[in-house]
Parts: structure tokens; C-alpha cells; sequence
């Protein structure tokens, strides 16, 4: 019986610093994601209270709050997957690494068209909008907790540019050789046969 060969075969390969790094990364953006989601939903849970203080006449639209709600579900969604391959990616299998790039040029691309959405002006209503805005906003205002701002502000600046920092990092070439490289962890070595 031959144990000794084995034994150095099935040696644990060091994880990279840039591979730690990138699922360090990983892990901040999909945190700051989720923080997004909670702070979008103390948020609108504001200005519903705010609508309903008000008494405004049209009521706070409920199209546009299972939009959001349906919006929040997906980005938690992403950052819960993302938070996993923080956790799977320093193992070295190589479909970790390719399921990340996916992931994370999906949201990527989806945070640039919901930017670049939020950059164009609104669109003017045919309907005159009886609602009172400027109550309703410092009515709104009013109720937002603190930690509210700050939260959103970080949150905003960390998630995509960590996401898109962590997967450049898994492109390098020391990232790509620890993923390509898996050890024989099979005992046979060409010496021992095991037909009798």
C-alpha cells in the first residue's frame, strides 16, 4: 500500500493575494447593495407615510411601488449571490470565477442604464398633479432616520466600482493560473496498477 504518494499529491495550493482580495471585494459589494435595498425601502416607506400625512389626492401610486418593491427583490438577490462567491471563489474552481464575471456584468450593466436613466429629465405629466410636493417632501423629509443619507451616499460609491475592481482582479494572470491549476488528487501515479 502506497499512502506516501498520495499524501504530497493532495497539497492544499495557496490562494493568491489577488483572488482574497477580489472575494473581499465581492463581499463589500454585494453588502453595500444590500444597504441600498434597505435603505431604498425606509425610503419609500417614508414618503408613503408622508403621502398618506398629506392626503394628497391621487394617493401614492401603487404601480410605481411593486416596480420598486420587484426591483429591490432582484438587486437583494444579486447581492445575496454575490456574497456567496466571496465565500466560493478562493476554493479555485474555475466556474466561480466565470459565473462572477456574468453576475457582475449584469449588474454592472444594469447600475450604468438605471445612472444614466436617473440622469435624464422627467417627463411632464398631460394631467395637472394636484399633489403638494413640497409638503410632501418635508413631510418625508421628517421622518427619514439619520443614517439614512450617509448609508446611501457610501453605499452608492462602494457597490459597483468594488464589484468591477474585484473582477478585473479575477483576470490576472496570478488569479488565472491558481484556476486553471488543479492538482492529481488521484493516488495513482503511473506506478501502481490495479489490474490483478
Amino acid at each position: 500500500m502506497n499512502t506516501g504518494n498520495f499524501a504530497s499529491q493532495v497539497t492544499r495550493r495557496r490562494t493568491p493575494a489577488v483572488v482574497v482580495v477580489s472575494s473581499l471585494l465581492l463581499a463589500l459589494s454585494g453588502l453595500a447593495r444590500l444597504a441600498q435595498v434597505a435603505v431604498e425601502a425606509v425610503e419609500q416607506n417614508a414618503y408613503l407615510s408622508a403621502h398618506e400625512a398629506v392626503g394628497t389626492p391621487d394617493g401614492f401610486g401603487a404601480l410605481p411601488l411593486v416596480f420598486l418593491m420587484g426591483v429591490a427583490l432582484v438587486v437583494m438577490l444579486t447581492a445575496l449571490a454575490l456574497l456567496v462567491l466571496a465565500l466560493v471563489n478562493p476554493a479555485g474552481q474555475n466556474w466561480t470565477r466565470i459565473v462572477t464575471w456574468i453576475i457582475g456584468g449584469l449588474t454592472l450593466a444594469v447600475a450604468g442604464c438605471a445612472l444614466a436613466l436617473s440622469l435624464l429629465p422627467a417627463p411632464g405629466g398631460e394631467s395637472p398633479d394636484r399633489t403638494e410636493w413640497d409638503t410632501v417632501h418635508a413631510v418625508a423629509g421628517q421622518l427619514m432616520p439619520a443614517w439614512l443619507e450617509p448609508v446611501a451616499t457610501f453605499s452608492g460609491f462602494v457597490a459597483s466600482p468594488a464589484l468591477l475592481v474585484a473582477m478585473v482582479l479575477l483576470a490576472l494572470p496570478s488569479a488565472n493560473d491558481f484556476y486553471r491549476s488543479r492538482p492529481d488528487s488521484r493516488p495513482d501515479d503511473g506506478r501502481t496498477s490495479t489490474i490483478p
